[in-house]
């Protein structure tokens, strides 16, 4: 067996040399996944009788065999392949390779759906910048604050739970429904089961904790690998890691998430799929949705489910095949929502990660108040008012406390709500613009008829005003191969098996990688000079990846030797990252710089 060290980097590979390779030039994707490097070194590096008969990958192999599969019949159809090229693949698609893969991974290794989300690149770095994008459309603001008011959900005329969308000049611009009895996928009796539990959980699923959901999962379809059919694979360890919830310790080890935390997530993913939105333009009557027509008082839009449901992602126990619990879902926001997030009209600002970890029980008005902060300092950034005041009565309405306090009270959670959000970096100042006037507090009708009243400043910090400036954009690279995800995830390990001649072709035309020059006997490469005028190297995406490859190094390699984390080096170099970074710039230029 050939030692990768020996194969050279332009060398035409045959079959048992590719899948060493394949190996060696993946395996740092899934440095987190001992038990898959494992099985798959084995794989690499042996060849069994059929293997040297047939020369593809025989069907027991299965993840590795898709991963081979992947290289020959998508990236690469029919074309000879070296470690040069299928290196460039990885720098650029490794995200894209481990998303396709996650399918076969949750199959073969029945445990990972419980420990990995493909998604924790995107919650890694949310956590890094603090924030992560949010639609700043009023429409999409009114429908995410339904989700959290479980008491304005009345009786219909159609016998199910609905209410109005109401915005605040009280104008109203749709109706909502529940619908938690509609099963949208088509699951297995055990998986109906348990997704029927938390669809019963529905009314009460609706709160603070749910909006988070909704932003989350709108931020996650804007950021990370879609099926064909514009599916995420959204798992419960992404809003709890997000919302820095603890993971379960037994004698100070720690294991993982509580049952109980991971429930209460995907409860509420449940409940997002049950609410319906009608959008119009008039007063609105709540007619038979079942056969809704044009009315005279409200032009009607078909009902839509805000968000769908595919395949559900189920834990089961190794020993008895119980099934375990619900742990990632297949989710997407309907085109009821997609308007706000993806295409020329939308607008994106920032939303404050404190947000996410801030408990949706005792600091509601903590997370009602950041949303709103933040949807109106992205607007007011547009239109250059940062220095208008709010009313104290809007920010009131916003906050949603109870009724049941009196106003003294509520002056009290007011401003120690407002000091708590100067504390952590959501405000930078809060000042009232006219001093209160102490004598009139108390009073009857106080707060209606004066303290409501009165101007407030709320001063943004200075890097939600300096992001809040940016043209966010989401560039249709990388994360968006729907065709192959949707063709590799489909098959089996039969058609891996036999080399898949027709679908392969069908595979091989979602991709166009830049790849060499193919003579009739070899392989032709431009051998490419670089030659710096300045004694300094200037820092650049496309410097950092010719670097990369001239010193023949992986981006997590690179990423090691700079400290920084790979993740955030992949970004840089397809220029995705969303904000600078002075000190990460910093480290990748006296690095890049070493390497001269």
């Amino acid at each position: 067996m050939m030692k990768y060290d020996e194969i050279l980097d332009h060398l035409i590979l045959n079959y048992e040399t590719l899948k060493i390779v394949l190996f060696e030039e993946t395996k740092h994707l899934f440095q987190d996944r001992p038990y898959i490097l494992e099985k798959w070194k084995k794989q690499a590096y042996s060849m069994t009788a059929e293997e040297v008969k047939n020369n593809k990958p025989t069907e027991d192999m299965l993840s590795f065999g898709a991963l081979y599969l992947l290289f020959t019949e998508a990236f690469y159809h029919q074309k000879p392949i070296t470690k040069a090229m299928i290196r460039e693949v990885v720098n650029v698609y490794g995200d894209t390779i481990k998303a396709i893969l996650a399918g076969n991974f949750y199959q073969e290794f029945p445990d990972d759906v419980k420990r990995h989300s493909m998604n924790k690149p995107q919650i890694d770095e949310a956590m890094q910048q603090d924030y992560i994008l949010s639609s700043t459309d009023i429409d999409f603001h009114l429908m995410r604050n339904i989700v959290t008011k479980k008491k304005d959900f009345k009786a219909g005329e159609t016998g199910k739970l609905a209410t109005e969308i109401i915005d605040n000049k009280g104008k109203v611009k749709g109706v909502a429904e529940l619908r938690p009895n509609e099963i949208q996928a088509t699951f297995t009796a055990d998986q109906q089961q348990m997704w029927l539990e938390m669809l019963g959980e529905t009314l009460n699923s609706l709160d603070d904790l749910t909006a988070d959901l909704f932003d989350l999962i709108s931020y996650l379809w804007l950021t990370s690998p879609k099926t064909a059919d514009g599916y995420i694979e959204f798992h419960s360890n992404d809003a709890l890691q997000l919302r820095n919830i603890k993971k379960r310790t037994v004698k100070g080890q720690e294991y993982d998430y509580r049952e109980e935390d991971r429930f209460n997530i995907m409860k509420r993913v449940a409940a997002l799929s049950s609410i319906w939105v009608s959008l119009g333009e008039r007063k609105v009557h709540i007619l038979n949705s079942e056969n809704i027509q044009e009315n005279e008082l409200y032009k009607f839009k078909d009902f839509q489910r805000m968000f769908e449901i595919g395949a559900i992602r189920v834990a089961y126990d190794r020993n008895t095949n119980e099934a375990k619990g619900i742990f990632a879902v297949q989710v997407r926001p309907t085109s009821l929502l997609t308007p706000y997030l993806e295409g020329p009209n939308r607008t994106l600002g920032i939303l404050d990660i404190k947000v996410f970890q801030y408990n949706h029980y005792t600091q509601r008005a903590h997370k009602r108040l950041t949303r709103y902060l933040n949807l109106q300092w992205r607007i007011r950034t547009v239109k250059r008012n940062l220095n208008q005041p709010f009313k104290v009565g809007t920010l009131l309405k916003e906050m949603d406390f109870s009724s049941r306090y009196s106003g003294v009270e509520i002056r009290d959670l007011f401003e120690n709500t407002l000091d708590d959000l100067k504390d952590d970096g959501v405000i930078k100042e809060w000042s009232y613009v006219e001093e209160i006037d102490e004598n009139r507090v108390g009073r009857v009708n106080w707060v209606k008829n004066y303290w409501s009243k009165l101007n407030i400043l709320l001063t943004p910090p200075e890097f939600i005003i300096k992001e809040n400036q940016r043209n966010f954009s989401i560039p249709f690279t990388t994360y968006q191969q729907p065709e192959i995800f949707d063709k590799m995830n489909s098959l089996t390990n039969a058609e891996i098996a036999t080399g898949l001649p027709e679908a392969s072709k069908e595979i091989a035309t979602t991709i166009e990688m830049p790849v060499p020059v193919h003579s009739t006997n070899s392989v032709q490469y431009v051998q490419q000079t670089f030659e710096f005028a300045e004694p300094e190297i200037t820092l650049t995406p496309e410097a950092m990846k010719e670097t990369l490859e001239r010193c023949k190094l992986s981006i997590r390699q690179a990423a090691e030797e700079i400290g920084i984390a790979h993740t955030t080096l992949s970004r840089y170099i397809r220029r995705e990252n969303k904000r600078p970074n002075k000190k990460n710039d910093e480290k990748m230029a006296k690095w890049l710089n070493s390497k001269k």
